[in-house]
């Protein structure tokens, strides 16, 4: 765990600085489907030279959060209703392995105070991944989680999870053989497939640059 002085040091690290900026606008939905990231308009928006939000953006690529396309640049991913469909059974493939391999770790706890219910879906899988012990697995997750999030935030205005729902997957996660936590793995990802034209609509609808805002 980073101590608090280079906690510190990073918080005022222009790439730092840049990376939290970026990642936590495509995480939020806030760079509409397919709009080019344009470095120095980011830069200036973000009070930064062009070389740490270059850098930023071609570590978020590496990680799968944005596009990169040689030659074009940058740019936030397409969610038409087909990528939707293949984030979706991405995921629950992961996390499916996840289930079926071996345990390697605990459970970890599930620590609820102030977190929205996309924050709780997320630690849910995430906790499969990092039960499994499997790093590969674990980093796969952690990035089609993140690809996925703009999803899921429009998941949530569209058709809310509902409660018991969500319990039902935090409460089966520590189930020992897995089977009643695949089930209700399964059951989330069919019920989120059905709702997959309205959820690529309100992204539609929604989706705004770092220009707009």
């Amino acid at each position: 765990m980073a101590k608090t002085g280079e906690r510190e040091v990073r918080l005022h690290d222009p790439y730092h600085r840049a990376l939290s900026a970026l990642s936590g606008f495509a995480g939020e939905g806030r760079f509409g489907a397919g709009t080019p990231l344009v470095v120095t308009t980011l830069a200036r928006d973000l009070g930064l030279s062009p070389t740490p939000v270059r850098e930023a953006l071609a570590r978020l690529a590496g990680e799968g959060v944005i596009d990169h396309w040689p030659g074009r640049g940058y740019f936030a991913p397409g969610l038409a209703t087909a990528d939707i469909v293949e984030l979706y059974d991405y995921h629950q493939r992961l996390v499916l392995w996840a289930v079926e391999a071996p345990v390697a770790g605990e459970v970890p706890i599930m620590d609820h105070a102030g977190a929205s219910v996309v924050d709780r879906l997320e630690r849910v899988f995430a906790g499969a991944a990092e039960r499994s012990g499997n790093r590969v697995l674990m980093r796969a997750q952690r990035q089609a989680a993140a690809r996925l999030r703009p999803v899921r935030l429009a998941e949530a205005a569209v058709a809310p999870l509902a409660a018991d729902e969500l319990e039902c997957l935090e409460r089966l996660l520590g189930d020992e053989e897995g089977s009643r936590f695949r089930e209700a793995v399964i059951r989330y990802h069919e019920g989120r497939l059905k709702l997959v034209s309205s959820i690529a609509s309100a992204i539609r609808r929604s989706g705004e640059s770092i220009v707009q805002i």
